[in-house]
């Protein structure tokens, strides 16, 4: 919630500044790109000194530098309190997950993970809200501390009530080195773990290049439409990705992974194609709630598998290299797709995304196996908890 509050009014707080347009995307871009470099360190650091130092962390930082940002006194200072900003997010969502890797049981990891997803959502969901009534009450500044209260109550909460999982740090780096580029080529070389990786990649690619970039462009400049229609119907997307997350958890752990991955990513080419004929708001519209229907396994499954696959790796780098391939999706997709569109028009980035999307699901059908036994598929191996 509190990394949503600040949604509505991060590029409206850069022009501010008086910079362009242009320019203040980079507010985004410095906070995505702080998360990027995080990802892999924070996940070291979560299998050498524990999870929940890791989360404490990041969550300060986060909460030090969304205070700091509402009284930035340039765009220079804006953009480092954002890099660090979202340097704190990946420390704390990475260790985050590798938290729940550690604690969830294989055949239960899907639904649970469903559940938290249903959290993220609807915290997603009710922070731009809550940040634009806050923005229109007490100043465009004001979100940033909102989102320093939200700071403070995970910080108390993951100190608290989060407690680390005994033993299990110690046991899986004892006596090792704390990084080799070795460690990062074994995991990629697992085709299944590296099959997931490409799957999180391209989803991102395509919620950042297409819902969060293209959709919003198409809809003004096709169609016609204020921003106020085009917050519906991503509202739309939201809703039905919120409702669809726990059956899904169920689907990932009683049909498994990978089917779930597959037909979820195809179902998101089919809506990204609804977008391009979509002929009205109502076109769109359908075209999202099929979006926010995909959304939902497109993004856990992959998570589901990764952790399935890399069991026997050290759980902070397995699922920090996840998260940078997530994050590096969301850094390329949106100046990809743009300079697809700048060079054609704006019907060429729904298609080109739908070849990519296309093209990693046939690579997850080919090379990626079914780690644990699902209901469906006897052809898995039960893991031992570690």
């Amino acid at each position: 919630m509190g990394m949503s509050i600040v949604s509505p009014i991060i590029s409206l707080y850069a022009t501010s500044f008086g910079v362009s347009l242009a320019i203040a995307s980079l507010a985004i871009t410095a906070h995505a790109f702080g998360r990027f470099l995080a990802d892999i360190p924070a996940g070291i650091a979560a299998d050498r000194i524990g999870r929940r130092p890791v989360m404490i962390i990041g969550s300060v930082l986060v909460m030090v530098t969304a205070f700091l940002n509402a009284s930035a006194g340039n765009f220079a200072l804006y953009l480092v309190y954002r890099f660090l900003e979202g340097v704190g997010s990946g420390m704390w969502m990475t260790s985050r997950q590798t938290l729940l890797a550690d604690i969830l049981k294989p055949e239960e990891r899907g639904r649970v993970m469903g559940y938290f997803q249903a959290f993220m959502l609807i915290g997603q969901s009710a922070g731009p809200v809550i940040g634009g009534f806050v923005a229109a009450a007490w100043g465009i500044s004001a979100p940033f501390y909102a989102y320093t209260v939200t700071g403070v109550v995970c910080v108390l909460l993951t100190y608290f009530l989060i407690f680390e999982p005994k033993g299990l740090v110690k046991r899986k780096v004892e006596g090792g080195h704390l990084f080799k580029l070795s460690d990062v080529a074994r995991l990629l070389k697992n085709q299944t773990y590296a099959m997931a990786c490409l799957a999180t990649f391209v989803v991102f690619f395509q919620r950042s290049g297409i819902r969060t970039d293209m959709l919003p462009i198409f809809a003004a400049n096709e169609l016609g439409m204020d921003p106020a229609a085009i917050g519906t119907i991503l509202g739309y997307a939201t809703i039905t990705n919120l409702l669809i997350t726990v059956p899904i958890g169920y689907a990932i752990d009683i049909l498994g992974r990978k089917p779930v991955i597959i037909w979820n990513i195809l179902i998101m080419a089919a809506a990204d194609i609804g977008f391009v004929y979509a002929q009205d708001y109502w076109g769109l519209v359908l075209a999202a709630v099929v979006m926010g229907l995909a959304s939902g396994g497109a993004g856990q499954a992959p998570l589901a598998l990764a952790t399935d696959a890399s069991y026997s790796e050290r759980r902070g780098l397995s699922m920090g290299v996840y998260r940078l391939m997530g994050d590096l999706g969301s850094m390329i997709g949106p100046i990809a797709l743009s300079a697809v569109a700048d060079a054609t028009d704006l019907h060429t980035p729904f298609w080109v995304m739908d070849g990519l999307l296309v093209f990693s699901a046939l690579m997850v059908a080919i090379f990626a196996k079914e780690i644990i036994k699902t209901r469906f598929n006897k052809g898995g191996v039960t893991l031992s908890q570690t």
